[in-house]
């Protein structure tokens, strides 16, 4: 934030010109030693990552100024307030305007009919994201006719400093995404294998969400996706390849099949849990839809 930079440079700046006005008497030098005491004041030393205000500490411990006491005082106190300004307050409130949630406008709340890429993309340039984000996790809850109940995900702009996470929550009431951007620092590049959201939601656009279908028709379905390359040779889970808009039984003589798969769940209607604490309805069938496969 540049102007806010020049701006407080202007108020220190003048600050400092009236506390040298204001001096209790004459003394040689004293527009440098009331800038020297401010810097002392200022002065932060940093301890993992947490600045202390060492100079501060030092300027209460070891300096007794003898003439100007006050003036001397005063411009500690005012490189102490300068420490507070740019090591924990400016840092705060720059966390907050950024982390706060924003809301963009969805296409759809239905699984069959949204447009995934368009929505991803207008998501990406509201929020001035990495075109080449990562797709952490992805689940979806909806009804047989594709309404949704439930869908979030989260992705991941991968810096080797600078990564920053996103939390991507819909909500049917609304038919708005609710966005939350956290910076993780360096932590994100443990993201950067996985598969890129763009890329995700380009295959649900081919495919089409409605042809991601189980054997038997259910009430209702959830969609997940892990984000991660796999190799996988389960031969009791029903499995299929992603090919553009077609898609195909992988038969178990062609295991292990190596891809990304989006886990397919049905479920039956909603019974109430012994314990008495609400509605459930389990996954009564599964399957997986690989895609960017190989298969031998």
């Amino acid at each position: 934030m540049p102007i806010m930079s020049i701006l407080l440079a202007i108020i220190l700046i003048v600050l400092l010109v009236f506390l040298y006005k204001k001096r209790e008497e004459t003394e040689s030098n004293l527009g440098l030693k009331i800038v020297g005491y401010f810097w002392l004041g200022a002065f932060a030393f940093k301890v993992n990552e947490m600045p202390l205000p060492l100079g501060f500490l030092l300027f209460l411990l070891i300096f007794r100024p003898m003439t100007n006491v006050k003036t001397k005082q005063r411009s500690a106190y005012l490189g102490l307030a300068c420490f507070l300004i740019l090591y924990l307050i400016s840092p705060a409130v720059e966390r907050e305007l950024f982390e706060r949630p924003r809301d963009v406008v969805a296409a759809s709340n239905n699984m069959f009919q949204i447009k995934f890429t368009n929505d991803w993309r207008t998501i990406r340039d509201q929020l001035k994201i990495d075109e080449h984000a990562r797709l952490v996790y992805f689940k979806s809850h909806y009804q047989k006719n594709g309404l949704i109940d439930r869908l979030y995900y989260y992705v991941v702009s991968v810096s080797e400093k600078d990564s920053i996470y996103y939390d991507i929550h819909f909500s049917a009431d609304t038919n708005r995404y609710t966005i939350r951007a956290e910076k993780i620092g360096a932590k994100g590049v443990e993201y950067g294998e996985f598969v890129e959201a763009s890329r995700f939601f380009e295959v649900l656009d081919e495919v089409q969400v409605r042809n991601l279908s189980l054997e038997q028709p259910f009430v209702g379905y959830t969609l997940r996706f892990d984000g991660e390359r796999i190799k996988n040779a389960d031969e009791y889970q029903q499995k299929y390849v992603i090919q553009g808009k077609e898609i195909k039984t992988i038969t178990n003589d062609q295991l292990p099949t190596e891809g990304y798969p989006i886990t397919v769940c049905g479920k039956g209607e909603p019974y109430e849990l012994p314990t008495g604490s609400g509605l459930s309805n389990r996954c009564e069938a599964n399957a997986d839809f690989f895609f960017d496969d190989y298969i031998k």
